[in-house]
């Protein structure tokens, strides 16, 4: 499959309603053909009347045909009020990976998985920098090194202690984070560590799934699964690979990512965080975002990478 330049995908993303670009198999009446196809993502799909021109995704770029479906706003995926599993909700120790955990600043995400520091062997807590670290781009005081971090998430125990941030619910403290750079900066992942307490406090089975066996490539696809503080287990396909999207990461906020991995719906605000992985428990991606109707997870070899981690 021709790759498309980063330059081309930019220029797609000035269309009307366009917030992602990526590749992918073409459908035709919602069945997936065996036809590659550069698949641009819309908020909302408009009737070509309503478009210019100059509005409407050419049928064919890079001499590949275009598939156009209907996404609605992507959003990074920290908890609305939605009614989440009790049971992943609730102070565990040991942890695994799959509850609710956050930043004391934010409201909750999901404890993804445990990753070693590749020079001293630490494990550490995986998440996203907005679970994490309260979504900084490094420069706006929303997050320091060693803050603390809540294991569940704070929106998951202020109903139980009226606000009161007790010390019994601190896991561990920030360790490492990618800076989330603003627009029109572009970003490859959403990631963050957190280093434990006392190791002791957590352990690596994630809820419903068990160890991970290591790392593989995303496929267009490829059968997958993730365990998350809001829908617990759930499986998908992924759809479409090396996209670039547009994400709101809250009011007048929305950053730009390259190389994401799209798959089919499977999770709710408070799944960021979760490991994407496949039949085998290798892990693909990390969760990061979404919308009603697909999800969005960075490549996970760029997230080991980029924080000096393995998966032991």
């Amino acid at each position: 499959m021709d790759r498309l330049d980063e330059q081309s995908k930019s220029k797609l993303l000035t269309l009307p309603q366009v917030v992602g670009v990526g590749y992918g198999f073409k459908e035709v009446k919602g069945v997936k053909t065996e036809q590659e196809a550069i698949i641009v993502l819309v908020t909302k799909k408009l009737p070509p009347e309503q478009l210019t021109e100059h509005e409407l995704v050419p049928k064919n770029v890079n001499s590949m045909v275009t598939d156009v479906i209907e996404v609605g706003e992507l959003k990074a995926l920290e908890v609305e009020m939605l009614e989440p599993l009790q049971s992943r909700t609730e102070k565990v120790r040991p942890a695994p990976p799959g509850v609710s955990i956050g930043h004391y600043l934010i409201t909750a995400g999901t404890f993804g998985a445990v990753v070693y520091d590749n020079s001293t062997a630490q494990p550490m807590i995986l998440s996203n920098n907005h679970v994490l670290a309260n979504a900084t781009n490094g420069n706006d005081q929303r997050a320091s090194i060693n803050d603390r971090i809540y294991q569940p998430g704070p929106v998951d125990f202020v109903h139980v202690d009226l606000g009161y941030a007790d010390r019994q619910y601190i896991i561990a403290c920030l360790k490492r984070f990618v800076n989330l750079a603003d627009y029109p900066a572009i970003n490859v992942v959403d990631c963050a560590i957190g280093e434990p307490l006392e190791n002791s406090m957590i352990i690596p089975d994630i809820l419903e799934i068990g160890l991970v066996q290591g790392v593989t490539t995303p496929v267009i696809n490829m059968d997958v699964k993730k365990s998350g503080r809001t829908t617990g287990l759930t499986f998908g396909q992924i759809t479409v690979l090396d996209a670039m999207v547009d994400v709101q990461y809250g009011p007048g906020r929305i950053l730009r990512f390259d190389h994401q991995i799209i798959t089919t719906n499977m999770s709710s605000p408070g799944d960021s965080g979760s490991l994407l992985l496949d039949v085998n428990n290798l892990a693909v991606g990390l969760l990061f975002a979404g919308s009603n109707t697909a999800t969005i997870h960075n490549p996970i070899q760029d997230v080991l990478d980029l924080l000096s981690v393995n998966f032991g």
